[in-house]
């Protein structure tokens, strides 16, 4: 039987507090045992012909959040998912997301590399013309990159490919910069 439930997940991670609602795709034996589940992003969003390379959907946000989406449901809830997509509703498009050990390791440091830059009041300047066009203080903004005062980069994260493989970049503060 397979089932559809949404779980909540409260947690504390790093100096972090998390909250998040899970849609876990379950697979339940007679006896009402999880033998299988899978995390679903439902997204109200359209991938068009090659969605993984639509770079209007961010999959650095979107491979991330199903990471740790990922690692919640194992943490709070004991459930292993074994894979996880996001599912594009405008189009029904569903594109699967690497869950394995590794990108959700790359997306736990990730998560733990950004606390630890907003706990140190360590967010500067990192402009490009994709985020600066939504950005509500663009025209006071001088636009100049700034480095970050912490001397480690994050690890890359584990998108899809399109393939049922992967490709690895790293968070936009350091793969989507304009050059200085």
């Amino acid at each position: 039987m397979r089932r559809l439930r949404r779980l909540q997940a409260n947690g504390r991670r790093s100096g972090s507090a998390t909250a998040c609602s899970t849609d876990l795709l379950l697979n339940i034996d007679g006896s009402d045992k999880i033998r299988d589940a899978a995390v679903i992003d439902f997204k109200t969003m359209e991938g068009g012909p090659e969605p993984v390379n639509n770079p209007d959907l961010h999959w650095e946000d979107l491979s991330l959040q199903v990471q740790l989406y990922g690692r919640g449901a194992d943490e709070v809830h004991g459930v292993n998912a074994r894979t996880g997509a996001v599912h594009l509703l405008k189009d029904g498009q569903r594109i699967q997301v690497p869950v394995d050990p590794d990108a959700i390791d790359a997306a736990v440091s990730n998560g733990e590399w950004a606390v630890g830059r907003i706990r140190e009041g360590d967010f500067p300047r990192r402009p490009s013309k994709r985020k600066c066009e939504g950005c509500d203080f663009v025209k006071i903004c001088s636009k100049k990159r700034e480095g970050f005062a912490a001397q480690t980069e994050p690890v890359e994260l584990h998108l899809p490919d399109g393939q049922a493989g992967k490709r690895f970049v790293q968070i936009t503060a350091f793969s989507d910069v304009d050059q200085a």
